[in-house]
């Protein structure tokens, strides 16, 4: 038993001997073990940052250093007890990118830490708009692009804005790539204001710059110009004042007008029509005139048309046709006023030859009176009506009147075959018109063009209704879309 309690005592002995010299490697000449490095991995240029080397459980005298790759000691720290934490502090220049370790000796051993790698932020400063083409000024279906450039700046994040609206997410209309704003095919929705926004961001931390405003003007191509003239008597005799307009396009334009080749002066001009006065006599064919619209890329000419004043003359009769609902009910009855000749009529209508005022509950006038609209369905409305004609631009001109026609305004009834008949009609006519619209578009669907080919048609004749100028006016022909329409333009 004896024996066993020393060998006990030897064996605590030489276990201590072991812990005091483990203690002594550690403090003196054994492996340093590496050491925790902490710092930032983004600055300001200019700024102040701190970086934290730490080496735990360690008792012998440290010495830190700071070491910028490949091997610059930027600082170095004694720590005399061992074990403590240091500080190293950066001021950040435009060579401080890079990256740095932490590197600590003890007795001529050596231990460095992990690497941290450090990005140098110059905040942003003298953000401008750069435009292509400059100045941004294009027409519809060009493109554009914008540059948004920087004085100084890195890492930057960029922002842009349409009309004071943030693009964000973009839209499908413009093309954002790093610090260009795209436009591919412009159109009247991509103009307008424009500015961008650079910015550095470091967490909460931030920095930012904007540029002006920049205007892009996305200009409309010009449509062909069309012509309409007025008539008034002007001393002894009658002038017309011709209106040269285009209906879209983007100012400035010049207009032209040409009177058998020859030009006629301008008598005033407004952002997309010109106004023109020529000497007119009635009844005799005055000359052909054609009008000229120009712009900085194009040149439009309106279809030559004769300047010629017919009065009103020949017979006049009234065309009747009954307007219905799918049941069959009538709702209203539309008489028309057709005349022999007559370049600018005035109507009037009689109904059991009592001149029709103004416009009632009962009835309706459009296309300049041409037409007459009977709305209202009662026994009390039915009788003869008639029209009669005279020149609107001279009041002592004779009436041409036509024939009294009876307008019943009762219920039609349809027989079954009427109705079958009616139906199949309507059927083939949609049938038609369909295939006409696919054919038409199959062959037409790569002609279009905006508005650079203008196409005029017929001639119809207008008359103001306020002042009984008779207006000419070239474009397609008049069509009644609505019975309830209350007024609508007649050209010549």
């Amino acid at each position: 038993m004896g024996e066993g309690l020393g060998l006990q005592l030897m064996s605590i002995l030489l276990l201590a001997g072991d812990v005091t010299k483990t203690g002594s490697l550690l403090c003196a000449g054994g492996s340093i073990p590496r050491p925790q490095f902490t710092g930032p991995n983004m600055a300001y240029l200019k700024s102040t940052e701190m970086f934290e080397c730490k080496l735990s459980r360690w008792s012998s005298p440290l010495t830190y250093e700071l070491i910028k790759s490949p091997g610059e000691v930027l600082e170095s720290i004694d720590d005399p007890l061992g074990g403590q934490p240091v500080t190293f502090t950066l001021r950040v220049n435009e060579r401080s990118e890079g990256q740095y370790v932490c590197r600590v000796r003890s007795r001529g051993q050596t231990s460095t830490s992990d690497a941290l790698n450090l990005q140098v932020v110059i905040p942003v400063q003298g953000v401008q708009l750069v435009t292509d083409p400059d100045p941004p000024v294009i027409y519809e279906g060009s493109g554009f692009t914008l540059h948004c450039q920087v004085k100084k700046g890195t890492h930057l994040a960029y922002v842009w804005y349409h009309n004071k609206q943030e693009l964000n997410p973009p839209s499908a209309f413009h093309h954002l790539s790093g610090n260009t704003l795209t436009v591919d095919r412009a159109g009247e929705g991509h103009a307008g204001y424009y500015t961008c926004m650079a910015n550095n961001k470091m967490g909460n931390n931030s920095r930012y710059s904007s540029s002006t405003e920049v205007t892009v003007v996305v200009k409309k191509y010009l449509s062909a110009p069309r012509l309409s003239f007025t008539l008034y008597h002007h001393g002894s005799g009658y002038h017309a004042n011709v209106s040269c307009r285009s209906a879209r396009g983007s100012p400035p334009v010049t207009f032209q007008l040409l009177l058998d080749g020859k030009e006629v002066p301008v008598q005033q001009t407004g952002l997309l029509e010109a106004w023109f006065s020529l000497p007119v006599s009635v009844g005799l064919d005055m000359g052909t005139v054609q009008c000229k619209a120009e712009t900085d890329i194009q040149q439009l000419l309106s279809d030559p048309k004769d300047l010629e004043v017919v009065p009103v003359g020949g017979t006049a009769r009234v065309l009747v046709e009954y307007l219905q609902t799918a049941d069959s009910v009538v709702v209203a009855a539309l008489l028309q006023c057709v005349i022999t000749r007559g370049t600018f009529p005035l109507f009037s209508w009689s109904f059991n030859r009592t001149i029709l005022q103004a416009e009632e509950d009962s009835h309706a006038l459009t296309l300049n009176g041409r037409i007459l609209v009977v709305t209202a369905i009662s026994a009390g409305i039915s009788g003869s009506y008639s029209c009669r004609a005279r020149d609107s631009f001279n009041p002592n001109s004779s009436w041409v009147d036509s024939e009294e026609v009876l307008v019943k305004m009762t219920e039609v009834e349809m027989t079954s075959v009427e109705v079958l008949a009616v139906a199949f009609c309507c059927f083939l006519l949609v049938v038609i018109v369909a295939g006409a619209c696919c054919l038409y578009c199959s062959i037409n669907h790569e002609r279009y063009q905006d508005s650079s080919t203008g196409r005029e048609e017929d001639c119809w004749e207008q008359t103001n209704p306020e002042t009984g100028h008779a207006m000419l006016e070239t474009g397609p022909g008049p069509q009644v879309e609505e019975v309830e329409a209350d007024f609508m333009e007649v050209e010549v």
